[in-house]
């Protein structure tokens, strides 16, 4: 389905390793074999460690030209100083994921000390708009929730990341023209699997989205739980109609 772009948080498979693939990928990469069954991906490595552009550049040649990389941005631009960005890491990281020809979203995740700030939140669009990734911000902090900051974000055409983590879980508010979806998992720790009727009501509401002519991520970071299970799920119930 056309602007429908859905995967796991990180690279997970239902099977162990390469003996459990079939025939044809046991010689390719995991990510070759993901690429067969699902159309993105969302990169939580570059987190935790600075990408490298060869890197990038190798991935991108082992999946489809349909396929879209969603990359989250590296902690010390948002997690290094208290109460605010870290510019300086910035464009290295940038260089780097921007060698993918196949861009999915840029994901900014805010910590849960990260309290709303609109001049902070305004410098950092600013500064990662020229190098046209579509954004999307995930807020942990309840305060961000407010008009305001939704404004905010539509000027710059960033979405913000409707999620259900426990403590911070963020209200269906679109901000832009593409919508993005991460599912934490109903249970504590990134753990369980979603209810039928769950993903049914969310596979609904995509339908409408991309009938409005939206694009949609969604990423299911149940990694610990059933994340593969409930995205072959989702993608299923999508595809129905």
């Amino acid at each position: 389905m056309q602007n429908y772009y859905a995967g796991t948080s990180n690279l997970m498979l239902l099977v162990k390793n390469k003996s459990f693939f079939p025939e044809e990928f046991r010689e390719g990469s995991r990510l070759t074999y993901y690429a067969s069954l699902f159309n993105s991906i969302e990169i939580n490595a570059s987190f935790y460690r600075m990408p490298q552009a060869r890197t990038v550049q190798k991935w991108s040649g082992e999946v489809p030209d349909d396929f879209r990389f969603t990359f989250k941005i590296h902690q010390s631009v948002t997690h290094e100083l208290p109460g605010r960005f870290n510019m300086q890491p910035l464009p290295a990281f940038m260089d780097a994921v921007s060698t993918s020809g196949k861009r999915g979203c840029l994901l900014v995740q805010l910590p849960p000390k990260f309290g709303p700030d609109l001049l902070q939140l305004t410098a950092l669009l600013t500064a990662l708009q020229p190098y046209g990734w579509q954004l999307a911000i995930e807020f942990r902090h309840k305060g961000w929730y407010r008009e305001e900051v939704y404004q905010l974000l539509r000027s710059f055409n960033a979405a913000m990341v409707a999620h259900d983590m426990q403590k911070s879980a963020a209200p269906l508010v679109l901000t832009a023209q593409h919508v993005f979806l991460r599912f934490h998992g109903p249970e504590p720790g990134y753990r369980g699997s979603y209810t039928g009727d769950y993903l049914q009501e969310h596979a609904t509401y995509i339908q409408d989205w991309l009938a409005e002519g939206r694009t949609l991520y969604a990423y299911f970071n149940n990694t610990l739980g059933a994340a593969v299970q409930n995205l072959q799920t989702l993608n299923r119930l999508v595809h129905r109609h």
